[in-house]
């Protein structure tokens, strides 16, 4: 597999202006991945993607409405508690996840990361250089969506107006 590296400059809004420079809202999923960093934030009903140089101008930023973010929650079930979010651009989708080991021995590691994909072409998979990821909760994603009419179908494993 190719790792590609996938510079985009955006301008989104305001609110992607201060998602550069720090999680405005509540704080979701942040890793560094060698001298990028990776971040998800909740700002109200509004996902902030950010990938970038830690500290400088981020070279994505992503916004979308948590209806347009697809989440897979944890199930509930194994070893490993993990989640992924999904945000997606022009045909390009961004799909960030982190996994935690329940039964480790000790203060649990956690491990995770972002793959970006064309349609079902990998593209790039950038992974969280071991001991950075610092937030991992995707659970406010879900509260929003029911929140917002959406439900999690339990046995088709799916999103589905309520």
């Amino acid at each position: 597999m190719r790792l590609v590296s996938l510079v985009v400059c955006l301008a989104l809004s305001p609110l992607a202006a201060t998602a550069q420079a720090a999680c405005n809202g509540v704080p979701l999923f942040h890793c560094q991945a060698g001298s990028k960093s990776i971040d998800l934030c909740l700002a109200g009903d509004v996902a902030v993607y950010r990938f970038g140089p830690s500290g400088r101008a981020a070279e994505l930023v992503l916004e979308r409405h948590v209806t347009d973010v697809a989440l897979q929650p944890w199930n509930g079930v194994g070893r490993y508690l993990w989640e992924e979010v999904t945000l997606f651009n022009s045909g390009y989708s961004y799909a960030l996840s982190y996994s935690v080991d329940r039964l480790a021995q000790g203060e649990p590691q956690v491990t995770g990361g972002v793959i970006v994909a064309q349609g079902n072409r990998t593209l790039a998979e950038v992974q969280c250089t071991p001991g950075t990821v610092r937030a991992h909760d995707f659970y406010p994603i879900f509260e929003r969506k029911e929140a917002n009419g959406q439900c999690w179908n339990l046995e088709t494993f799916e999103w589905q107006r309520c």
